[in-house]
């Protein structure tokens, strides 16, 4: 049991299955699935706000704590000097997609569209290092390389959220900012009096989400801000680490839920934003990555591990699957309800980045 466990984490089952489980559901009966979302949970709230305003709490908070332990001493991220080619790529995977969302939305596309350019800065961590364990060997410098920098996307991603994606249904009421300061400011508190259990946290953390909520910011992020102020050692049951530990396996089977609840759109509402937003993912994170890549390498920065032009090119194909943080940025980006499902097709779409790249990989063997 424990082994089929592992497997399902590992390959990203839940999130894929939700994802498999929704498509069919809204192309078989699109009035039941949107039933199935607005069902009220006790009177109080309605399934899409328990998983995207309250589950994705935890989520956020994951990806937050990996980008802390990459700050932290022997990190990834740290010192961040020796990074510098990795985060010229991240900002090249992140300022690219946005300038050919841009472009192609000129081109082809709508000024209605213009508000879902995040969509294809993100990249899906878990599904994209699930395709690279397919592409390259295993501990070729790929795999290091995708987490770093599918995790500067997620940080720039948060702030993204943060700042450009307010609550569409609430105006912005900045005085409750200060219950989020209030929050940090327990954190802190919580930090100084070094109290060992994670569960203390947990009262900032929900007056962060009421903060957030009511300020008219997406309560997603209320974790984030008080993550960063938990006691970090090398300790296994340190605050953070045990948070990390005990989160771990609730948000991978808890994507199956946001699967379900943000993937299901009719396969007819396929539209030219779609094409916007997986090209943006695609040929934005390819050649931005590269690009930015070879710009670092022409000032002297240079990667710590050796990788080919090939291997760059797919390694940014691999980062343009977005999925996840794409499908919750184009569920805030869009009020109307074709455009959003169109975008999400795109987000959907993205998996082909990934496909792509495996193909080529393929090929590339059978020649050798």
């Amino acid at each position: 049991m424990k082994k089929i466990w592992h497997l399902a984490e590992e390959y990203s089952l839940p999130l894929i299955l939700g994802i498999i489980f929704s498509l069919i559901w809204a192309n078989v009966n699109y009035v039941s699935y949107q039933n199935f979302l607005h069902y009220k949970i006790g009177g109080l709230f309605d399934v899409h706000f328990a998983v995207n305003d309250i589950f994705l709490v935890l989520f956020f908070g994951l990806i937050s704590i990996e980008i802390v332990h990459d700050l932290s001493p022997n990190g990834a991220m740290h010192p961040l000097h020796k990074a510098i080619a990795n985060i010229m790529a991240a900002i090249g995977g992140i300022v690219c997609p946005i300038m050919v969302f841009f472009i192609l939305n000129l081109l082809w596309g709508n000024p209605s569209y213009s508000n879902g350019w995040a969509i294809g800065t993100a990249t899906d961590i878990a599904v994209a290092l699930l395709f690279a364990k397919f592409i390259f060997p295993k501990k070729h410098a790929a795999f290091s390389f995708l987490l770093f920098l599918a995790i500067i996307d997620d940080f720039a991603g948060l702030g993204i959220i943060a700042i450009f994606y307010p609550n569409p249904d609430k105006p912005v009421q900045l005085e409750f900012l200060s219950l989020v300061a209030l929050a940090i400011v327990l954190s802190y508190v919580i930090k100084r009096i070094r109290v060992k259990s994670y569960w203390w946290y947990l009262f900032p953390t929900l007056i962060s989400w009421v903060g957030m909520f009511k300020t008219g910011l997406h309560p997603a992020l209320a974790l984030v801000w008080i993550v960063p102020f938990m006691h970090l050692s090398d300790v296994k049951h340190s605050p953070i680490n045990a948070l990390e530990h005990d989160l771990k396996p609730i948000v991978d089977f808890g994507l199956f839920f946001f699967g379900l609840t943000n993937a299901g759109v009719p396969f007819s509402s396929v539209s030219i934003l779609t094409l916007i937003i997986f090209m943006s993912l695609f040929i934005g994170k390819t050649f931005g990555i590269f690009i930015f890549v070879k710009m670092s390498e022409k000032l002297g920065w240079k990667m710590p591990r050796k990788i080919n032009n090939t291997e760059l090119i797919l390694i940014g194909m691999t980062a343009g699957i977005g999925l996840t943080v794409s499908l919750f940025v184009a569920d805030i980006a869009y009020v109307e309800e074709e455009i959003k499902a169109a975008a999400k097709m795109g987000a959907l779409l993205s998996l082909c980045s990934g496909g792509i790249a495996l193909s080529i990989q393929k090929l590339k063997d059978k020649k050798q």
